[in-house]
């Protein structure tokens, strides 16, 4: 899929939008910074994959819903990541799934996306996870290999 930059007031409302975003978070008014990542999604022009910010602002969708732990929410959003046609070299989509099973003690699915994750990306796909993700995945590895 090509992606097009997205126009100036969109790419301008996305960046209002991250300043709140960022602000609410930090103070601890998770409605606001939720209300403000929805609104950025909702600003994007139809077909709304299609733009080279989409991936971006999928995957920090995705990774505010998993530290909230609203599971399904977050597995929502990872779908719509994989609409955005990610590189195929990224293990991110993989690794946010599979960060999503763990959480949810859906254990076989974790996993199945955290070994592709790290077979994609090696530890560097890991590198600012916690550890724990990169353990299951290796011990995982080592346990369908006996």
């Amino acid at each position: 899929m090509d992606v097009q930059p997205l126009p100036p007031e969109v790419l301008e409302k996305l960046v209002q939008n991250g300043k709140i975003y960022r602000e609410a978070k930090a103070a601890g008014d998770y409605a606001l910074a939720e209300a403000q990542l929805l609104a950025s999604w909702d600003a994007f022009p139809e077909p709304k994959h299609s733009w080279d910010s989409s991936e971006s602002v999928t995957k920090t969708i995705a990774g505010y819903y998993i530290e909230r732990k609203n599971f399904s929410a977050a597995e929502t959003w990872v779908k719509e990541l994989f609409k955005c046609d990610p590189l195929p070299s990224d293990p991110k989509p993989y690794l946010l799934l599979g960060k999503i099973y763990y959480e949810s003690g859906r254990h076989e699915l974790a996993a199945q996306n955290l070994i592709k994750a790290y077979e994609m990306g090696g530890r560097r796909g890991y590198a600012s996870e916690d550890p724990k993700y990169l353990k299951f995945a290796l011990d995982q590895i080592k346990k369908a290999s006996k």
